[in-house]
């Protein structure tokens, strides 16, 4: 009996670090998927304040 947890306990710390590793990556992949979200939906805005600018704004009839 003491020889199975022997072994269980010497096995166990070698499966804990890939398993960290392995979730490790997975928060890595979301963060990149934030960023990569954030950055598309500002240079979205910035394209769409470019081309509002073009056109002229008018209010009652007066140039801005």
């Amino acid at each position: 009996m003491t020889l199975r947890k022997r072994l269980f306990c010497a096995a166990k710390p070698t499966l804990l670090p890939c398993k960290t590793a392995a979730f490790g990556m997975q928060n890595n992949r979301f963060y990149n998927a934030l960023i990569i979200k954030a950055l598309h939906n500002r240079y979205t805005c910035e394209k769409y304040l470019q081309t509002y600018s073009l056109f002229p704004v008018y209010t009652n009839g007066l140039k801005k």
